[in-house]
């Protein structure tokens, strides 16, 4: 797969790319949405950890089908959230010619 502009850009291009991206109030806003995602991911996936590790001995099947439903749609929120982020950035980058 061919890497866009943004993967090709080094540590400090991209902290300042993300500066000037928040720095525009529309990027401020869809930047929080992103953060928000990944909190949302990380929370449901440890509380689905801990459930799993609080009903070890006695799971039952509609343990696996809360457990397992929730951990699967956590981890997709985060991946989610980081694919949408590399290309909200890319885009601006783009746009920007920066």
């Amino acid at each position: 797969m061919l890497k866009t502009k943004y993967e090709r850009m080094n540590k400090e291009e991209k902290k300042k790319l993300v500066e000037k991206y928040k720095k525009n109030d529309s990027g401020l806003a869809i930047y929080n949405r992103l953060i928000r995602l990944n909190i949302t991911g990380i929370l449901g996936i440890i509380f689905s950890s801990f459930l799993f590790i609080s009903q070890y001995k006695s799971l039952e099947i509609l343990d696996y089908l809360t457990i397992i439903p929730l951990f699967l749609a956590s981890l997709l929120f985060v991946i989610m959230a980081h694919k949408l982020k590399l290309k909200v950035l890319n885009n601006f980058l783009i746009k920007n010619k920066i």
